[in-house]
């Protein structure tokens, strides 16, 4: 059975996120434990989802020290930030734009985050070049909003650069 020129192309897209997704899997199985100080992380959450752009943003979190004990297996917020405009009537207690798109990768337990570079490499694993995972300030503090439609059903992880409210934090 010969394939068409197209069919070959979308056959070649899905092995290429199998073969990312199986290579994500094996590297969670060998990662080391963080050891973060109380053993907690910081998460955010979904706020709101209109016309292709979601509002996350803190709403219950401790930016601190983190409130969501490591040992939860929870998505990482990944962000691609590609410059994006700004688009009209962002609302919200926090109107900030981050410049680009979302998304949340699978359950990862925050003791599998032992460091900003393997958070980041688990994005790049799930969405390719150019993602890494999303910081507090991406937007400018507590919240932002960028394209996407993350799920909306748990907290995800975020990680914040200048407190000790990361799982890899000692």
């Amino acid at each position: 059975m010969k394939m068409e020129k197209s069919e070959k192309g979308e056959w070649m897209t899905m092995m290429s996120q199998g073969v990312r997704t199986g290579v994500m899997l094996v590297s969670l199985a060998v990662v080391p434990t963080a050891l973060a100080s109380g053993g907690k992380g910081m998460t955010w959450a979904k706020v709101s989802h209109a016309s292709g752009i979601d509002q996350v943003g803190c709403w219950g979190c401790d930016a601190y020290v983190g409130e969501t004990d490591c040992r939860t297996a929870l998505p990482l917020l990944c962000i691609h930030q590609d410059g994006a405009p700004t688009p009209s009537g962002l609302t919200g207690y926090y109107p900030y734009w981050a410049g680009g798109n979302i998304a949340t990768t699978l359950l990862v337990p925050g003791q599998a985050l032992t460091s900003l570079a393997a958070a980041n490499q688990l994005c790049v694993n799930f969405f390719g070049t150019g993602w890494r995972m999303a910081e507090f300030h991406d937007g400018w503090g507590w919240g932002f909003h960028a394209y996407g439609n993350v799920r909306g059903d748990m907290r995800f992880w975020v990680y914040i650069d200048d407190t000790q409210g990361n799982c890899w934090n000692p």
